[in-house]
């Protein structure tokens, strides 16, 4: 079984207009555990409204996004918390740092909102950096 499976997922938007743009039309994905996917394409092929499905960051879409046997429109605002903490990671195309956090604060700041305690952040970050090769940044 896929750990995240999507069926038949459709996306419009509403326009002013009262129109709609179609943003997907009948996404049918499954990724397996430890799998790593990129997801490329042209501006405005709906690579980000993609990826703020999967991420639980709009659910206002047809069709199921199904995580380890359950559909995602069944969760409650804690399950989707535990599940974009624990579950869910993205790569922006573009940095998304805070220029007044320092390196370490800006590899941590996801642990804090995680209430990991700050000696193992910290030590986290740093094998991490380390790893990467930006330790001295």
């Amino acid at each position: 079984m896929a750990e995240l499976e999507l069926k038949r997922i459709f996306k419009d938007y509403k326009l002013e207009n009262k129109t709609k743009f179609t943003a997907l039309t009948d996404i049918n994905l499954s990724f397996d555990k430890g799998e790593l996917v990129s997801v490329v394409g042209e501006s405005g092929s709906g690579k980000s409204t993609l990826m703020n499905l999967i991420g639980g960051l709009d659910s206002d879409y047809s069709g199921q996004i199904i995580i380890d046997g359950i559909d995602l429109k069944t969760f409650k605002d804690k399950q989707l918390d535990d599940y974009r903490k624990k579950k869910i990671g993205f790569v922006f195309q573009s940095f998304n740092l805070i220029p007044h956090l320092s390196v370490i604060d800006n590899v941590t700041i996801a642990l804090t909102l995680s209430n990991v305690k700050e000696s193992v952040k910290n030590q986290k970050a740093i094998e991490l950096l380390t790893r990467l090769g930006l330790k001295e940044t």
